[in-house]
């Protein structure tokens, strides 16, 4: 049969594109209608928190206008329950992004049970950087020579953790002395009663500054990753080598020299913002673009400038998150050196 198309009909098609353009155009200028959260991996007050409520307001600026920013702060200080929530209920629609510790990518690299969450399954779109660097009253030559190194460290699983993985990986002679973190690590060294520390987190120019002037010299750095990945010398540290410079001609599995370059990013990572694995790319862009402006506002700057931080956009936020990343092998040949080497054993 055939339809004769009358001039309503004419009228409501014409209406119902109207509509339609019209719903394209509100979502393409507001593709964030229900606003967007960012999860906290920390309690409120901590540090990850510190960089949300620093980050907040230039992101809120950054995003498409009319975009209400959320914030829920969910566990400890770790980051690990955080990294399991977003792992575990986050709808990859770009619209729930994680703000998190490095050390939430330690406990998954050491094979902590409490961490049930992938790091590869982290889309980044920004990180803050800080250096590593291990200092000693003992001069690189004497560590090199077979002088004996104890070491102040938190514990075997702790951001030191690629320090001590570097002096064996060296073939140094070193024993840990555990349970000092921060200011107790550098008393103990002050007091005689470890040979060397490894600086790292927040403030590690300064505080490397503070004890040059009690005789304490950088023996190496973690180094630098670099927007190819590649590691480098660390900017902060550029007279210090890097200890990649130190190993080139050191034997080492490429398990183990891979488990070193992840730890070192992980304990590198002050924090990175990331999104779901198949965050459609539209919204993964949208938020790269508001991270990038976010990095470059003047209140952010300020803040990292005074933590001693490097916040970090696109391309480099990729590589230095993506560097945490260890395959099997070399995540097997870490565990079995934590266990063989310092009787750890993830609980």
């Amino acid at each position: 049969m055939t339809q004769t198309i009358t001039r309503r009909m004419l009228l409501g098609s014409a209406m119902a594109t109207s509509v339609g353009m019209a719903a394209y155009a509100a979502a393409a200028t507001a593709p964030f209608a229900d606003g967007v959260t960012l999860i906290v991996a920390g309690p409120g007050g901590g540090p990850v928190d510190s960089w949300a409520e620093w980050l907040a307001p230039s992101l809120g600026k950054a995003l498409p206008p009319g975009t209400q920013l959320r914030k829920d702060l969910v566990g400890g200080i770790d980051g690990v329950t955080g990294a399991n929530q977003f792992e575990a209920r986050t709808v990859p629609d770009g619209g729930t992004a994680l703000l998190l510790p490095g050390s939430a990518a330690m406990a998954w690299l050491v094979g902590d049970p409490r961490a049930r969450f992938d790091v590869g399954h982290w889309v980044p779109a920004l990180a803050g950087i800080t250096p590593g660097l291990v200092v000693s009253r003992l001069s690189l030559a004497q560590v090199m020579a077979g002088a004996s190194v104890r070491i102040a460290a938190s514990g075997p699983s702790g951001q030191e953790l690629p320090a001590l993985l570097a002096l064996d990986l060296l073939g140094v002679k070193w024993t840990p002395v555990f349970g000092l973190t921060d200011a107790a690590a550098s008393a103990a060294l002050a007091d005689g009663e470890a040979d060397a520390v490894c600086l790292h987190g927040r403030r590690v120019a300064e505080m490397a500054q503070l004890l040059a002037s009690t005789g304490v010299r950088p023996l190496f750095s973690f180094g630098s990753v670099d927007d190819t990945g590649r590691r480098v010398r660390d900017p902060a540290f550029p007279d210090t080598p890097a200890l990649s410079e130190l190993m080139a001609v050191r034997p080492a599995t490429p398990g183990m020299r891979n488990a070193w370059r992840a730890t070192a990013a992980a304990s590198e990572l002050d924090m990175a913002l990331v999104l779901p694995q198949l965050t459609p790319a539209s919204m993964v862009a949208l938020w790269r673009r508001a991270c990038a402006q976010a990095i470059g506002s003047s209140p952010v700057q300020e803040q990292a400038s005074a933590l001693g931080v490097r916040p970090q956009g696109v391309p480099a936020a990729t590589a230095s998150t993506t560097a945490v990343l260890a395959d099997a092998t070399a995540q097997l040949e870490l565990r079995n050196w934590l266990a063989t080497r310092l009787n750890y054993r993830p609980a």
